[in-house]
């Protein structure tokens, strides 16, 4: 996998077309970290060798951080190089996910990854239903709140806001339509709701559901609860394909129910990610990871080492799906999800110049 940003020139390549989802031969450019021509050419009879396909980089919109680095308390020049590390390995467009932490600390996170030129901000803390808390520390959970939530509008004010709360918890209605009314995108995670109340939170304006399956109630042929809303529903469903936190047939599952324009890949990374096993920081809690493996000292499964383009292959393995609903999932549904598609998530003229050539 070779990753291309800013300048470059492929010639007689075969580039991901995101609208017809084929690859078509051609050549692609791109000047100053825009996209500035795509121009397809026929192929030639009796072309051999090698066919070096050009697809969007994977856009990441829920990762807590890698190299040892947590978003949530990093410096500005911290998230910076967290930028390169990341592009390192496919992703070059992320949305630093701030988790559960002091109110202040998460207040001047959001502040740094505007200031360290990220487009968008994932805040995935505080707003939490206790009894499906993860990896996140009950003392750093809150009541949704419409004051503390302009105060993070405020400090992410230029670039885009999502969003992971339960809106099950009181005042979850006012929030959502405070936080969808200013701009931002909502997904439910952390949630312990019914089904009933999870179709009323996407009539709210609850767009996603974070990590499905993880840190929510366990799908019951009598009590469906949110599983149920986030595989029927139109809504967009993440899905971390790292092999722990779902097992492969639940990924089949789920690829064979939600559309393939509604699947969206995720890591939900941590610090340890490209790092030695050890005990790392995710938001206020201490977390060890063995094997790759992440976990808090109760044993709660917390976050995944994984980056995205394997996880991309991942979803192939585990569901059987094609190449083309794999891309997708990894590009762009979850630009579409964050409501930063008009930038990244495909490659098309007058976008962010951010692709990877496949092995």
């Amino acid at each position: 996998m070779k990753v291309y940003r800013s300048d470059f020139y492929l010639e007689g390549v075969y580039i991901y077309d995101t609208p017809s989802r084929m690859f078509w031969r051609g050549n692609i450019r791109a000047e100053g970290g825009i996209i500035k021509e795509i121009k397809f050419i026929p192929a030639e009879s009796g072309t051999s060798g090698k066919r070096r396909r050009i697809i969007p980089a994977p856009v990441d919109v829920h990762t807590h951080g890698r190299s040892g680095i947590d978003f949530a308390g990093a410096s500005v020049e911290e998230m910076q190089k967290l930028r390169e590390d990341y592009a390192s390995v496919g992703t070059v467009t992320l949305l630093p996910t701030i988790a559960s932490a002091p109110l202040e600390v998460m207040i001047q996170s959001v502040k740094s990854v505007k200031e360290a030129g990220y487009l968008g901000v994932h805040i995935e803390g505080r707003w939490l239903n206790e009894k499906c808390k993860g990896a996140h520390s009950p003392e750093m959970l809150a009541r949704p709140n419409v004051k503390e939530l302009e105060r993070f509008l405020k400090a992410a004010e230029g670039i885009k806001v999502h969003i992971t709360m339960a809106p099950e918890l009181e005042s979850g209605e006012e929030f959502v339509r405070a936080a969808v009314s200013a701009g931002a995108t909502v997904s439910a995670g952390h949630t312990n709701m019914t089904v009933e109340e999870a179709y009323k939170a996407l009539s709210w304006g609850v767009t996603g559901f974070t990590h499905t399956f993880n840190a929510m109630a366990p799908l019951h042929h009598r009590a469906p609860g949110v599983i149920a809303a986030a595989l029927c529903s139109d809504a967009y469903a993440e899905l971390i394909c790292d092999g722990v936190h779902l097992h492969p047939e639940t990924v089949r599952l789920v690829s064979k129910i939600k559309p393939r324009d509604k699947v969206v890949l995720v890591t939900d990374s941590m610090a340890a990610t490209g790092c030695p096993d050890g005990v790392y920081k995710l938001g206020g809690l201490s977390v060890t990871v063995k094997d790759g493996k992440a976990t808090t000292s109760e044993g709660t499964i917390a976050g995944s080492t994984l980056n995205l383009y394997q996880g991309m292959l991942n979803y192939m393995k585990f569901a059987g799906v094609p190449l083309e609903d794999a891309i997708d999932a990894a590009t762009i549904n979850p630009a579409r999800m964050v409501g930063i598609d008009d930038s990244v998530g495909s490659l098309a003229v007058g976008k962010i110049a951010a692709a990877i050539e496949m092995d």
